[in-house]
């Protein structure tokens, strides 16, 4: 790697590092992070850069950087390790370089906004400059899916005066995103051959009186719901599956819902209402959960950011998301903002880019920063 670091280098080299948490076609599934944990400690070891690993999972580990300054204010700065899968891609871990821009999977979600915090740390620590704050990198697992690697830093990292997320923000920051509460709704019958329904008991049957209501619901969050820039909370039935052959009566049937909640709406309170809908008319099996945040603008080291993001020709907003992130298990420790380089409108998506000046912009942000603008 060149010395100073570079982040495009760095990006280039994460993003031809398959680390696919979803629907795999080129990462081991057992362990989806582990070689881009081994290359990016590898790089650490190689700079004496302070760092160590902790599990979350079985072969899944959290990776902490440090460059400390006790008694500074505390800053966390996290990224995550995984990706959503690379299928349907033409060159999903090829790294191209065109038009100015670096292509694949994770390029800015979140392979590029990673390269550029950590380099920007192995800029300070080369140049042996001490930061402005006692800072902590955390590359994080399974943001994609679970939130697994932000739950587990919370349990250990303790309270902060910041946290960064970085995301692709197109370098503005985001200080308000709303929660999700994701669950499968099923209902259960009795499977019998089509050509006496009377005797069986029709799942699906079952299920229709539950998406009617289910979409109520959803309408009365609309109407009820609102947030000055985030708007109203939503929800939204995504998939429904049921029976098994055209000519059996279905004994099971299947509909995810996805609910997007403003900030101020809790997990246990929204599980409650979904439970009370049900009326034990079906089962419930939650599969992703992640609060809101609102982080108030009023703070000094907030104040310092935004003013380092202007002084780079950047109007750094704020602005707000629709989509969680790993600060919804991080929020209750600290102010948190969610910013990075790269547009998150091509996140997820089969033409997956970067503009490589964004990360480079990006990069020199957070060196100004972390440094108390000394470079």
């Amino acid at each position: 790697m060149p010395n100073p670091p570079d982040p495009l280098a760095l990006a280039i080299a994460l993003v031809r590092i398959p680390s696919e948490s979803s629907d795999p076609i080129k990462t081991d599934s057992a362990s989806p992070e582990h070689q881009v944990v081994a290359y990016l400690s590898e790089i650490c070891r190689a700079a004496g850069l302070a760092h160590h690993t902790s599990t979350v999972l079985p072969g899944r580990d959290n990776l902490l950087v440090r460059l400390p300054n006790p008694g500074a204010p505390r800053l966390v700065i996290v990224a995550h390790l995984d990706t959503v899968s690379g299928r349907g891609m033409t060159a999903p871990f090829g790294g191209e370089l065109r038009a100015d821009c670096l292509w694949g999977r994770g390029a800015c979600d979140d392979k590029g906004p990673l390269a550029a915090a950590l380099a920007a740390l192995l800029d300070l620590h080369g140049r042996g400059v001490r930061p402005a704050f006692d800072t902590t990198f955390v590359g994080t697992v399974d943001e994609e899916c679970s939130l697994a690697g932000a739950e587990h830093l919370a349990r250990e990292i303790g309270s902060f005066d910041l946290c960064l997320a970085m995301e692709p923000t197109d370098l503005k920051v985001i200080n308000a995103h709303k929660g999700v509460y994701r669950c499968r709704v099923i209902t259960r019958g009795k499977a019998v051959h089509s050509s006496h329904p009377e005797k069986g008991d029709n799942a699906i049957l079952r299920m229709l009186p539950i998406l009617a209501d289910l979409q109520t619901f959803g309408a009365e969050l609309a109407a009820t719901t609102r947030h000055p820039r985030l708007g109203p909370a939503s929800l939204a039935i995504t998939t429904i599956q049921g029976g098994a052959t055209l000519n059996m009566i279905p004994d099971s049937c299947e509909a995810a819902v996805d609910i997007r909640l403003l900030p101020e709406m809790t997990i246990i309170e929204t599980a409650a209402r979904i439970k009370a809908l049900l009326a034990g008319r079906g089962e419930i099996v939650e599969l992703f959960t992640g609060e809101g945040i609102n982080t108030a603008m009023d703070h000094p080291l907030i104040d310092r950011f935004m003013a380092t993001i202007r002084s780079a020709g950047v109007e750094p907003g704020p602005i707000s998301a629709a989509f969680a992130t790993d600060c919804s298990r991080l929020h209750h420790l600290g102010p948190c903002l969610v910013w990075g380089p790269g547009d998150i409108a091509q996140a997820h998506q089969l033409d997956e880019h970067i503009p490589v000046s964004q990360l480079r912009r990006a990069t020199d942000i957070l060196i100004n920063f972390l440094s108390g603008g000394t470079r």
